[in-house]
């Protein structure tokens, strides 16, 4: 085998178990399943990987990349919160359903490092800034952020695979946005965000 080939026979099980991974889980991440998928023999994946955990870590990397890339495309073509962002992930539901199995997957600490990572990255590069201007946010960065970061741990946990459409991340994020901004004003927040610069 060429070192083309062998790069693209990698490849293409990286490919095939980043997609099982996010539809399935890594609970369900089975070497059989996706060498059936492939039509490659479980010997090609141990020459590759060696096992299961040295595989895991290199979908982990992938999607690390892919996220960058998410994150490069949103800086330029977002140019709004709504519908722009949800637009571009609804284009993009495979990443999207591995980042939820991530979320779901969290009491793993990779998986749960890697979820913060992609999901403070994405607010630094372009969200913190979409997100503050719809809602015309004047909190300090921080205060933006920490509020981001709950919209998102509402957001993931009330996703539904079976309905990934733009309208539908929209209208979850739609209301729990509301519910945040809502808090955000309110005087419960000001008395723990005073409480919290002692």
């Amino acid at each position: 085998m060429s070192d083309f080939s062998s790069k693209q026979s990698k490849e293409k099980w990286l490919e095939e178990g980043y997609r099982q991974f996010a539809l399935y889980g890594p609970q369900n991440l089975s070497i059989k399943k996706i060498s059936e998928a492939l039509g490659s023999s479980r010997a090609s994946f141990y020459h590759f990987f060696g096992d299961m955990d040295v595989f895991t870590e290199e979908l982990l990397a992938m999607h690390w990349d892919i996220a960058e890339k998410f994150n490069e495309i949103g800086k330029t073509s977002c140019n709004q919160l709504f519908p722009d962002l949800y637009d571009l992930l609804a284009e993009n539901p495979v990443p999207l359903q591995f980042s939820m199995q991530l979320f779901h997957h969290r009491s793993k600490p990779a998986f749960n490092f890697l979820f913060i990572k992609t999901y403070e990255a994405s607010a630094k590069t372009f969200l913190l800034y979409l997100f503050a201007e719809h809602y015309s946010l004047t909190q300090t960065e921080r205060e933006i952020f920490n509020l981001w970061i709950t919209v998102g741990e509402a957001w993931y946990s009330r996703l539904n695979k079976e309905d990934l459409s733009s309208e539908r991340l929209q209208k979850v994020a739609r209301d729990i946005m509301d519910s945040v901004i809502k808090f955000a004003n309110s005087q419960l927040y000001a008395a723990i965000k005073l409480q919290d610069s002692f």
